[in-house]
């Protein structure tokens, strides 16, 4: 039985792996770019009294050619986040800020879309900077009539913390799977960096918080409504969890909100109307919760049952268990299973097969995202050396707050806390 969950297991993976390949050498989407528009920029803010100073003067300094404002919501804080962005008030008249009750990041973005001045809306979370000419890539295929709102590439913040290592190569893959997405016109996320209408965004009411992920949420309503959403190459550098338990608590909260989401608009799945979108990113985006369910006994079931069966007569200290384990926890365990498989050491079989074509379809994409969007480190090197372990952390999360929302029938109100 586990063997027949790992060779779909590996079998649906290298299909999935295939398909973004074959996207991601698919042409970009081109728009027609008539003129640069003026933009109100959107900061919802809870307790950032960290970051918010840097991430408004990354926009300050951004030297984006229009007219542009920026409104900062200080939803509820209580901390120096009111402190520090009034006294940056005083001197720049472009900064504005607006006090309100903790009321959640989707209605504190709603509350400072009603006081914009421009007909652009750019929201950008409170603890992230930009890169240079995002403002402009982000906003340009706003020009075309059909297209409501755009997103941009997220990258996680690398510190010396090695969990930013990690993360950063989870946003590139997540920004990856967004932007060969696009290419089909299957942008399902509009995740942290985001350009709307405001016409279209007031129509549709705005962002809701009956969900957890007021941005995948978002984004299927307009499409709904019959607009376009689309990824460009603006980027975004944000700060990421600098503890297991904040990233617990933050992968929950997504998961949780995934499954709300899907469960909100169960109509778009296999929809002809919604056509890529209903038949390709909404139940890929679903697979990465239902796959943890299956992958993790069987894998772990897997690693155990060849241990007991080639290494049980040795210490679990030994050097011949150690090696055996570092070979699965390292990205060192699928070179060396190829190597061995091609030189005739290792007896191969259907598993083996399907392990290794999953796992160079895997690697090839992830190498092309690396070097297209972000530059090649000894971090990344490291964190990709010892993913695993990172990943079955991530998938534990997932199955979890898929179990969660299976069975949960509270109504959810969509209020961070910092």
């Amino acid at each position: 039985m586990m063997d027949i969950i790992l060779m779909t297991v590996f079998v649906s993976l290298s299909l999935i792996n295939l398909s973004w390949l074959y996207l991601y050498f698919k042409p970009d989407r081109r728009y027609r770019t008539k003129s640069l528009p003026n933009v109100s920029i959107i900061i919802p803010a809870h307790n950032e009294e960290r970051f918010i100073g840097e991430t408004i003067h990354s926009l300050l300094n951004s030297k984006y050619p229009e007219k542009s404002e920026i409104i900062v919501v200080n939803d509820g804080s209580t901390d120096r986040t009111g402190e520090i962005v009034k006294k940056i008030t005083k001197t720049n008249p472009k900064v504005r800020l607006l006090d309100t009750g903790h009321q959640g990041k989707a209605n504190a973005i709603n509350i400072g879309v009603k006081h914009a001045k421009y007909d652009t809306i750019i929201t950008l979370d409170a603890d992230s900077t930009l890169t240079d000419g995002s403002l402009e890539e982000l906003v340009k295929p706003l020009s075309e009539k059909n297209i409501a709102a755009t997103s941009g590439i997220i990258r996680g913040k690398v510190s010396k913390n090695p969990l930013s290592w990690f993360q950063d190569l989870d946003y590139i893959v997540s920004s990856g799977w967004r932007y060969v997405s696009n290419k089909i016109n299957a942008t399902a996320i509009l995740p942290g960096f985001t350009a709307f209408k405001k016409k279209i965004f007031l129509a549709i009411g705005g962002f809701s918080s009956d969900t957890l992920t007021e941005d995948f949420d978002i984004a299927l309503r307009i499409k709904k409504k019959g607009y376009d959403v689309v990824t460009t190459k603006a980027s975004m550098i944000t700060k990421t969890p600098s503890t297991l338990k904040q990233l617990f608590a933050q992968r929950f909260r997504w998961g949780r909100g995934t499954i709300q989401v899907a469960k909100k608009h169960s109509d778009v799945f296999f929809s002809k109307p919604f056509g890529t979108l209903g038949y390709y990113s909404m139940p890929i985006q679903i697979y990465w919760y239902l796959l943890p369910i299956f992958y993790l006994p069987s894998i772990i079931y897997w690693m155990f049952s060849e241990y007991n069966k080639y290494y049980s007569s040795y210490s679990i200290f030994s050097s011949e268990a150690i090696t055996y384990f570092f070979k699965w926890f390292t990205s060192y365990g699928p070179f060396d299973l190829i190597y061995n498989v091609l030189i005739g050491a290792y007896q191969y079989n259907f598993i083996f097969i399907l392990t290794i074509t999953s796992f160079v379809l895997s690697f090839s994409y992830l190498m092309l995202l690396m070097f297209k969007f972000s530059n090649l480190s000894w971090k990344h090197v490291l964190a990709y050396f010892f993913l695993f372990p990172y990943n079955l952390i991530i998938f534990f999360i997932q199955s979890l707050a898929l179990l969660y929302e299976l069975v949960n029938t509270s109504k959810v109100y969509n209020r961070w806390h910092k």
